[in-house]
């Protein structure tokens, strides 16, 4: 399905974004400069819009395959140091990278140490990784029937695919069933604040065409809830923020609009990265 997106109404959405954040300790000159901003977006012409089309996961994530780790992912930067950074504190063993994707994840296992293993439903992303990481071993599979005998696993990491799930339990069952007792899964997901205010996985692809895959919001309390039922205990919770690198990577509203892009988004929490242990 395609939709349309009109520049102009992101930049005032940003505008307005920016004047809430700072609604009771901003100043009056800041305030002004924001609302200058918005009648002068409305009054002046508006960019084209462009048509978006929705896509499901795998087939999204194999049109964006080729284009996926090129710069300026602002989701990507916050959240892969604080992934690497649990990942860190981990004894080496078998480690599965579930949703591997390009295998971002999977090679930064491989360089620890680990006997890597990573899975995932797209042919085309699993052709990259494969290109980058060729001492994993990868497999087609999806988060649901995990190609992982049960407790095989020392380490799991899934990153930034569970919010593409419409519920939570059946995924993390499946990743709690191929941990060992006391194993470990390393976990990231779009934070729910982004989420609430629109933020989704928009790409443009090797074609020049643009796409997404839908996101589902999840808050804390249904995460919580499903690590329960999957027999999974929190070790710690981590929410990196969007910094000043990040938000210049926002696109149409960091053209635009800097100053009101940087009040919108500078140290908002960006992605929920938990750090759990199966019973």
């Amino acid at each position: 399905m395609a939709r349309r997106i009109r520049p102009r109404e992101l930049i005032v959405g940003v505008e307005g974004l920016a004047l809430l954040r700072q609604l009771l300790d901003g100043d009056d000159a800041t305030a002004e400069a924001r609302l200058a901003e918005v009648r002068q977006v409305l009054d002046g012409p508006a960019d084209a819009p462009f048509d978006v089309t929705e896509h499901a996961v795998t087939e999204g994530y194999g049109r964006w395959a080729a284009t996926y780790d090129g710069p300026g992912n602002p989701l990507v930067a916050v959240e892969q140091p604080a992934v690497w950074s649990l990942l860190a504190t981990s004894a080496t063993g078998t480690a599965l990278d579930a949703a591997c994707g390009t295998g971002r994840h999977t090679g930064r296992l491989v360089a620890l140490g680990h006997r890597a293993i990573g899975v995932d439903t797209t042919p085309e992303m699993l052709r990259l990784a494969r290109a980058a990481v060729p001492q994993a071993h990868l497999v087609r599979g999806d988060l649901t029937g995990l190609p992982v005998a049960s407790g095989a696993v020392d380490l799991a990491v899934c990153a930034l695919a569970l919010d593409h799930a419409p519920t939570l339990a059946e995924p993390l069952r499946e990743l709690a069933r191929v941990l060992r007792p006391g194993g470990r899964l390393v976990l990231s997901d779009v934070h729910p604040v982004l989420s609430a205010i629109g933020v989704a996985a928009l790409f443009r692809g090797a074609d020049g065409a643009f796409g997404f895959v839908r996101n589902h919001r999840h808050l804390v309390g249904e995460y919580l809830d499903a690590f329960a039922g999957a027999g999974l205990e929190v070790r710690r919770c981590l929410e990196p923020c969007y910094g000043s690198a990040e938000v210049a990577m926002t696109g149409i509203a960091q053209g635009h609009v800097p100053e009101a892009a940087a009040g919108a988004y500078l140290g908002l929490p960006a992605a929920l990265v938990w750090d759990l242990v199966r019973r």
